[in-house]
């Protein structure tokens, strides 16, 4: 978990990008949620 953090503070966006087939998997749903806590713009494809 702390290497998302740290990298979170170094962007000004996400780009998450989640297979469709799979849907979002367990970790795409903490960088999720984390990037939402930090308040940064994410683009979901």
């Amino acid at each position: 978990g702390g290497e998302v953090e740290r990298g979170l503070t170094m962007v000004d966006g996400v780009l998450l990008l989640v297979d469709a087939s799979e849907g979002p998997l367990p970790q795409t749903r903490f960088v999720l949620r984390k990037a939402l806590e930090a308040q940064l713009p994410v683009i979901l494809v």
